[in-house]
């Protein structure tokens, strides 16, 4: 399945920063430091123009090292701040447990929610519905299950029945994450992706995801057309680096200069 890169977009040669957008980030805490810099990683490495981390020190501490290019940013400044996209979500814990619900409702431009705003859903299911934002839900089985109520077992059983089914029912894209992630969008036609491996089984690739899918939003993208093209460079750039390190061996930090590679 190579069609996704016949998705990809020219970068023209007299653009600027302001050209690719700007994604704003709401991800990582003083657990989960890599989750942010994870993400960070992804969404500059797929080629939005600028990223804007909201994060708490010890989550901007790492970033602010290995990213320079990242600008930090005070969490209670997210809603105010201007951007293109929105990735909310990565390793979050339950810090932003007081914002997210006013943030969700408020946020008007294409939205990554992932991880731990996932489980911050599972709790509030109304407000997708109140949501005035296009948005991407990225959860592995277990994280639908909580949003949905349903057993693990039966949504892999019936993977693209169930992600279809929420799509209509919320109104969103939601990529079911695992072995042939599903991405399914209402009146869109679902997408099996058929890149991946077991290289992708260790914590922080979803960080990494929710990133890239985030910068092509930001890049104008429209939410299915930009969950396809990520899913399939993030599994893709898994499948290079297996023949280079093994199965085993592949790092979530291993993954964004190599998706970088495969947009062009």
């Amino acid at each position: 399945m190579n069609y996704p890169l016949s998705l990809i977009k020219s970068r023209p040669v007299d653009s600027h920063k302001g050209t690719f957008g700007t994604v704003k980030i709401l991800c990582g805490s003083r657990k989960y430091t890599g989750a942010a810099l994870l993400c960070c990683e992804g969404a500059l490495r797929s080629g939005c123009g600028m990223v804007k981390l909201f994060a708490d020190e010890r989550a901007c501490a790492p970033v602010r090292t290995r990213l320079p290019e990242v600008i930090n940013c005070l969490p209670e400044d997210f809603s105010k701040t201007v951007a293109q996209s929105a990735v909310i979500g990565c390793g979050i814990s339950d810090c932003y447990k007081e914002m997210l619900a006013d943030i969700i409702k408020s946020t008007v431009i294409p939205t990554v929610i992932d991880a731990d705003g996932i489980n911050f859903l599972s709790a509030h299911k109304d407000l997708l519905r109140e949501a005035k934002s296009d948005i991407v839900l990225t959860p592995h089985p277990m994280e639908f299950s909580r949003l949905t109520g349903i057993d693990v077992t039966e949504i892999n059983a019936n993977r693209i029945g169930y992600a279809e089914e929420y799509s209509r029912l919320f109104n969103c894209t939601v990529v079911l994450k695992g072995h042939n992630t599903v991405i399914a969008t209402p009146d869109r036609k679902t997408v099996i992706n058929e890149t991946g491996s077991s290289a992708l089984a260790k914590g922080g690739s979803g960080d990494v995801l929710a990133g890239v899918i985030g910068s092509l939003l930001a890049q104008g993208y429209d939410c299915h057309t930009a969950a396809v093209i990520g899913v399939y460079a993030h599994g893709k750039a898994a499948n290079v680096l297996a023949e280079q390190y093994g199965l085993h061996g592949v790092l979530p930090s291993d993954l964004p200069k190599v998706i970088g590679k495969i947009l062009g």
